[in-house]
């Protein structure tokens, strides 16, 4: 059934943490064999539980040492983006204020792209807990304007970086990391329909989510041309294609509502026709 089946950004997220997780299961951090006493430790991919292999507790605590660093460089770098952008200038920068050789850039094997993905998942944070904060307020507007609000926040947060936000895009393009930039979308996404109180479980799941991709997707690229102050065409222009995507939404849920009753009346037809 649709309640139970997994949506195809599901299967993407999954198949990206199997991806960076799968050399971990085989062999320990250093590509040891793994042997007895060997300890699983959560993944962090996308919010969901996966696990990858670590060779033991004690490196499984250095490991945790190391991602705990990583995490106070990631932070720390979000200031340099102003004046360096997504970049490894911005890393390198970041570990010099907290008195390491620039260098430890080096340790994100992954490079600028991890960068991005921090900042991709501070402000869905961000915005998640703006919206919680907000909720009384949300309940009381309609579902279009509780869309539009979640739009406008997430726009907001990346106001101050859309000058370094086209090279992040291509940097999100390429093609050993569009698996995590889809993921990272569809976490967005789902995260904006939560809070507008989406509770569906059938074919609507899919085409919600599938229609407000396009309209968050093609706003954040009108917003890096507008000129106009306070990004005010932009909000303009969301507003314009929540309400074009309504209008699809409702032809497309009509048509999907005429394709289930013929279904269903063919289906009668077939097992009421007399045998022989």
């Amino acid at each position: 059934s649709y309640v139970t089946a997994m949506a195809p950004m599901r299967i993407l997220c999954r198949a990206a943490a199997l991806r960076w997780c799968a050399p971990l299961q085989e062999a320990g951090p250093s590509g040891a064999a793994l042997t007895h006493g060997s300890t699983l430790t959560p993944g962090r991919l996308c919010g969901q539980g996966y696990y990858c292999t670590h060779h033991g507790d004690a490196d499984a605590r250095e490991e945790d040492k190391q991602d705990e660093l990583r995490q106070t460089i990631l932070r720390n770098a979000l200031k340099h983006v102003g004046s360096s952008g997504f970049t490894m200038q911005a890393l390198q920068k970041a570990g010099e204020e907290l008195g390491y050789s620039r260098a430890i850039a080096n340790t994100f094997p992954r490079a600028e792209a991890q960068l991005i993905e921090y900042f991709l998942e501070d402000s869905r944070e961000k915005m998640s807990r703006e919206l919680d904060e907000r909720k009384s307020e949300l309940e009381k507007m309609r579902v279009r304007d509780r869309i539009a609000t979640a739009i406008h926040i997430r726009l907001r947060i990346l106001a101050p970086y859309i000058h370094a936000w086209p090279r992040a895009l291509s940097v999100m393009a390429l093609p050993q990391n569009a698996p995590q930039s889809l993921c990272q979308l569809h976490e967005l996404i789902d995260n904006m329909w939560y809070a507008a109180g989406d509770t569906s479980t059938d074919l609507n799941w899919y085409s919600k989510r599938l229609l407000l991709a396009g309209v968050y997707t093609s706003s954040e690229l009108y917003m890096l041309s507008d000129a106009s102050p306070e990004f005010e065409d932009t909000w303009h222009y969301v507003d314009r294609s929540i309400t074009r995507v309504l209008k699809l939404g409702k032809a497309g849920n009509d048509l999907m509502t005429w394709l289930g009753s013929a279904l269903n009346e063919g289906q009668q037809g077939k097992s009421n026709k007399p045998a022989g």
